[in-house]
C-alpha cells in the first residue's frame, strides 16, 4: 500500500473515531461515497462555512447573500445545458470491472510525470544549494524536458479530443499511452461514452401525470434565475456579487477518496457580475483575493497551486482551480472561471422563461453583468445571442457577463 493510502487510510480512521466524519447508514453496512458528520465535524463545517460567507458578504459591501431552492422548474436546466451537456466521459476495466472517468486516468497519468519533474527539481536543489537556478534547471534538465514534452504530448491530444467530444480519440490516447486498471494491472478497456451526472425523481402524487425535476447539480442557477430579484430589492450596481451556500447532488462516476468526492456535498458559491470588456481583469483579481483568502488559514503555501483548464466550458474563455496537497495528491479545492455569459446561461434561462418582458430595459442601474463559476470558480465565453428570441426589453441580459467564484466545500 503506497504512503499516500496509508496517510488517507489514517485520516479516515481518526475522523470516525474522534466524532468529524460517520459513513452514513452504517449500521446498514454503509452506502457508497455518504457520510454524516459528527459532532465535531459539523462543528468545523458550520465554521468554514461562517467564515467564507462572512469574508463574502460582510467584507465586501456589494456582495449580497441569497438561499434558494434545491428544487427548480426543470426548464432550468434545460435552459443552462445541462439536461443535454453535462456530462462526464466514462470508462470500464472489463477484468476488474471497475468504474473510472477517462479525463481523470489521462490527469493522473499526467501528474505521475509532473512528480518525476519535482523529484528532479528536488535533486537539484541539494546538489547546487544557493547557486540553483530553477528556471534555467527545468529548461534545460535532459530527464525534466523529456517528462514535460511527454505531459505536453498527452495534454494536447487529450485537449484536441475532449473539444471535439471524440470519445474513440481519448479512448485510442489511454490505450496508446498503456494507461492499466489499478485494481486489475491490464489495459481491457471498453469503449468511452458519456455519462449525465443528474439526479433526477419525480414531482406530483399520481403515476402517470407527475413530471421529471431534478436534484441540482450546483449551486448557480438558483443566483442565475434570481438575479433581476436581488439587484431591484437590493438595489445593486453594477459590479456586485451574489453568494449562496448548499447542497448540491452529482451522481458521480467515481465517488470515492473520502469525503473529497461524495454524491451529496456542499457548495459556496459567489457569482460577480461585472461590466463588458473588464471581465478578464475582475477574473485575475478574484484569482489573487481567493488564494489569499486559503493562504490565511494558516497552512502551508506550498500546498496550494493553480492549474488552468484543459477543457473549457462552453461558456467559458477562461478558468482555473486552486488545487490543493491531499494525501492522496493535488486536487480541486476551488474554482474560478471566466465567463461573458449573457448568453449561456442567463441569456438562456431568460430566453426560455414563460415572462421574458419583465426585464427592464437597461439603464446605469440595471444592466446586469456577471462574475460565474467553479465549486470556488472563476469563467469568460462570448457567444452569439443572436440566435435567441428575445425582445427588445432583455438588452439588459444580452450584455450581461459573468466571472464566478464557487468553492465546493467539503466534498
Amino acid at each position: 500500500m503506497s504512503n499516500q493510502e496509508d496517510r488517507l487510510k489514517t485520516l479516515i480512521g481518526h475522523a470516525k473515531e474522534y466524532g468529524f466524519v460517520f459513513p452514513s447508514s452504517e449500521i446498514y453496512d454503509g452506502l457508497s461515497a455518504t457520510y454524516d458528520y459528527g459532532p465535531y465535524g459539523a462543528e468545523l463545517k458550520n465554521n468554514i462555512r461562517q467564515y467564507w460567507w462572512a469574508a463574502m458578504t460582510k467584507l465586501n459591501e456589494n456582495i449580497v447573500g441569497i438561499d434558494a431552492a434545491i428544487f427548480m422548474h426543470p426548464t432550468t436546466w434545460k435552459a443552462s445545458g445541462h439536461v443535454d451537456a453535462f456530462n462526464d466521459p466514462l470508462i470500464d476495466n472489463k477484468d476488474s470491472k471497475k468504474r473510472y472517468r477517462a479525463d481523470v486516468l489521462l490527469e493522473e497519468h499526467m501528474a505521475k510525470y509532473a512528480d518525476k519533474i519535482e523529484k528532479e527539481v528536488e535533486k537539484g536543489k541539494k546538489k547546487f544549494g544557493d547557486a540553483f537556478d530553477e528556471a534555467q534547471f527545468r529548461a534545460t534538465n535532459p530527464n525534466v524536458k523529456r517528462s514535460q514534452d511527454r505531459i505536453d504530448a498527452v495534454e494536447g491530444r487529450m485537449k484536441a479530443a475532449l473539444e471535439a467530444n471524440d470519445l474513440e480519440a481519448i479512448r485510442q490516447l489511454i490505450m496508446d499511452e498503456e494507461i492499466k486498471c489499478p485494481i486489475s494491472g491490464t489495459g481491457n478497456w471498453t469503449d468511452v461514452r458519456q455519462f449525465n451526472l443528474m439526479f433526477a425523481t419525480e414531482l406530483g402524487s399520481v403515476s402517470g401525470e407527475s413530471s421529471t425535476i431534478y436534484l441540482r447539480p450546483e449551486t448557480a442557477q438558483g443566483i442565475f434565475v434570481n438575479f433581476l430579484n436581488v439587484q431591484k430589492s437590493a438595489r445593486m450596481k453594477i459590479p456586485f456579487g451574489i453568494a449562496q451556500t448548499g447542497k448540491a447532488f452529482r451522481n458521480e462516476i467515481v465517488a470515492r477518496q473520502f469525503i473529497f468526492r461524495m454524491r451529496e456535498f456542499e457548495q459556496m458559491e459567489m457569482q460577480f457580475f461585472v461590466k463588458p470588456g473588464t471581465e478578464m481583469e475582475w477574473y485575475n483579481a478574484w484569482k489573487e483575493k481567493r488564494i489569499a483568502w486559503h493562504r490565511a488559514l494558516g497552512l502551508p503555501t506550498e500546498s496550494y497551486r493553480f492549474h488552468d483548464h484543459i477543457k473549457l466550458a462552453h461558456y467559458a474563455n477562461a478558468a482555473c482551480d486552486i488545487e490543493f496537497k491531499f494525501p492522496m495528491g493535488f486536487k480541486e479545492l476551488e474554482g474560478s472561471t471566466a465567463a461573458p455569459t449573457s448568453t449561456w446561461p442567463t441569456t438562456r434561462s431568460i430566453a426560455a422563461a414563460s415572462s421574458p418582458t419583465s426585464i427592464p430595459r437597461p439603464t446605469r442601474a440595471t444592466c446586469p453583468m456577471w462574475w460565474r463559476r467553479a465549486s470556488a470558480s472563476t469563467a469568460c465565453s462570448s457567444r452569439s445571442s443572436a440566435r435567441l428570441t428575445m425582445k427588445r426589453s432583455s438588452k439588459a441580459a444580452k450584455s450581461a457577463w459573468c466571472c464566478a467564484s464557487r468553492r465546493r466545500s467539503l466534498q
